[in-house]
């Protein structure tokens, strides 16, 4: 009775660290403690670190801090392990690595980054902070690889101030602007005229790269991740105006510049 009873104890032992396992696993971590206490001050402003990081990858050895509101949200699956933020000179694209961000890192939250440690470039014309890449990796920055590594680095803080998407024009979109929240207006489909030099969508969804041209035929490219819960969501016909993060890219063979929505209410119909 003795064995059997031990045996029945190991079992019980083992099914509840199997439970333990399991919830641990299975759980998400949907809030992060947003810190009441008052944000550290910075030490150099985005554009400032732009200007810095210039068209290098460069790891920071100082003790500099940056700060900003963050002005994406992953909710829509068409952001991936990162999200943006910019203070008034420029914004950023934090390399988080991790999902629901749109819980951990609210939009319209202020973010505090040490950058001790972190390495950053230019990517897509847009600022990334991130962790060294591997050495056999095509992009110039990683993810940080997991939450304990991120929380040393950023702090999500209670002040809340949403920005507002600055007002754009094509022709006067520029490089320093990309990371930053922008939105032009007077725009209409026009993928269809350039399908046979580009690869775009031809079906008039959402899912992957479609053109938009203003009234003098100036072009922006948007982007969708088949992922995105639009994808397969029609675009609209009619004059629309666009709003989303900038970033550049590559049309014909010519530099670009791309708007990445962050949830299908980010195209709102003109009349």
């Amino acid at each position: 009775m003795r064995s059997v009873s031990s045996h029945s104890r190991h079992a019980r032992i083992i099914i509840t660290l199997i439970m333990c396992i399991g919830y641990v696993c299975c759980t998400k971590y949907d809030n992060i403690a947003v810190a009441d206490s008052t944000p550290p001050t910075t030490n150099i402003s985005l554009g400032e670190l732009r200007s810095l990081v210039a068209d290098r990858t460069l790891t920071i050895e100082q003790d500099l801090v940056i700060g900003g509101y963050v002005t994406s949200c992953d909710k829509a699956n068409n952001f991936y392990h990162t999200f943006t933020f910019e203070d008034l000179t420029a914004g950023a694209e934090l390399m988080a690595g991790m999902y629901d961000l749109h819980n951990l890192f609210p939009k319209g939250y202020y973010v505090t980054v040490r950058l001790k440690g972190c390495t950053l470039a230019r990517y897509n014309g847009i600022l990334q902070i991130g962790r060294k890449a591997k050495s056999y990796s095509n992009y110039p920055t990683d993810y940080f690889t997991s939450r304990i590594l991120l929380e040393e680095h950023v702090t999500c803080h209670n002040s809340y101030n949403p920005v507002a998407p600055a007002p754009a024009y094509i022709k006067e979109l520029t490089t320093d602007m990309c990371g930053t929240l922008i939105t032009i207006g007077g725009l209409r489909l026009c993928s269809a005229s350039y399908q046979d030099i580009w690869q775009v969508n031809q079906e008039g969804k959402w899912r992957g790269y479609n053109i938009f041209c203003d009234k003098d035929s100036n072009i922006i490219v948007v982007y969708t991740s088949e992922y995105a819960d639009y994808a397969l969501e029609a675009i609209p016909t009619q004059q629309v105006a666009l709003t989303g993060i900038l970033q550049q890219s590559k049309f014909n063979g010519k530099e670009c510049f791309l708007i990445k929505m962050r949830d299908e209410k980010d195209c709102s119909i003109q009349h």
